[in-house]
């Protein structure tokens, strides 16, 4: 028996509110398609967006990009992790971000996050943030994630609240 795993789409959010935000977004799904076992399918557009759920005055520049990869879905938190420390991201100093990288879904994975607040699959807050259902349902709009009954476009759909002031960001 093979012990090659199969590859498997993945969907992460990258963000970015500190700096030259478009280059750290771009340099943070580079850096994470470099790593063996994970090959880039797509990225989205970038989207200048209201901060949420953190107090800050400062913009974000979104996008989310979707993997192939063999990796677990811990094993590729790890990458994210570790692109994130590589660049900067400091946890302790506050809400601002040189880039945030969230795992938002891996296809087949239904995980519930245990007492040491392990990873949890899908996102337990994706299908609340227009910053992140936006760039997804332009990537990949009929995905539908591990233990939902809509495609990415229908949970779109539903959403409620939709930042007027979110804007794509001209490509360069």
């Amino acid at each position: 028996m093979s012990d090659e795993r199969k590859k498997r789409p993945a969907f992460i959010a990258v963000g970015s509110n500190l700096g030259d935000r478009v280059r750290n977004c771009r340099e943070a799904i580079r850096r994470v398609c470099h790593t063996p076992g994970v090959e880039l399918v797509a990225v989205s557009s970038l989207y200048e967006t209201a901060p949420v759920g953190i107090s800050s005055d400062k913009r974000f520049i979104n996008a989310v990009f979707e993997v192939s990869t063999t990796l677990t879905p811990l094993e590729l938190m790890e990458v994210l992790l570790r692109v994130e420390k590589k660049m900067g991201r400091d946890r302790s100093l506050g809400p601002d971000r040189v880039i945030d990288l969230d795992l938002l879904a891996v296809e087949g994975e239904l995980r519930m996050p245990d007492e040491k607040g392990d990873l949890e699959l899908p996102h337990p807050r994706f299908s609340e943030r227009d910053f992140v259902l936006v760039p997804w349902a332009e990537i990949a709009p009929q995905f539908v994630p591990e233990g939902f009954d809509l495609n990415i476009s229908q949970i779109l759909e539903k959403l409620t609240v939709i930042d007027a002031s979110m804007k794509k960001v001209e490509e360069s």
